[in-house]
């Protein structure tokens, strides 16, 4: 069975950013996906790569012939690297709040007062408690979080 065929006319610019997205999803894509095949992507990624065309691939991409493998130039790569730290350094920030925020709300709450409260107040009560962490953690980052139940190591 053939596949239909997709043409795109794409800018340099355009390119170089269809190129920073591909390599962005790849590697969150690997990052959470231990257990699946993400082969289809890879091989995606490379096709795309491939593209490059002479005299921009220098700057964006470079090509190992022994390998016949395709990969960001180092200065692409170090940028990008330093976006999934900052994306991985806010995901953290905005679940550990949630998974908080949601904590203390069921502490304060039985799960039928949760149930039957209304949505305007239950929405205001974990904007209180979300808002409450968002201010601790920005003054006062990680310093006074304790584990109550931890033992001395």
């Amino acid at each position: 069975m053939s596949e239909n065929k997709i043409t795109i006319n794409l800018t340099e610019k355009q390119y170089l950013d269809l190129v920073k997205l591909a390599y962005l999803g790849n590697m969150v894509a690997e990052e959470v996906c231990e257990d699946k095949d993400l082969g289809a992507y890879a091989d995606l990624q490379q096709f795309l790569f491939s593209h490059s065309g002479p005299g921009k691939g220098n700057l964006y991409i470079a090509h190992d012939k022994d390998e016949n493998e395709y990969f960001l130039a180092e200065d692409l790569e170090e940028d990008l690297s330093d976006l999934l730290d900052d994306y991985d350094e806010s995901r953290f920030w905005e679940s550990l709040v949630m998974r908080l925020t949601l904590r203390d709300l069921q502490k304060k709450f039985s799960e039928k007062e949760l149930a039957e409260i209304p949505e305007e107040t239950g929405r205001q009560e974990m904007e209180v408690i979300h808002n409450y962490y968002i201010s601790e953690f920005d003054d006062h980052d990680l310093d006074n979080l304790k584990i109550v139940s931890m033992k001395k190591l």
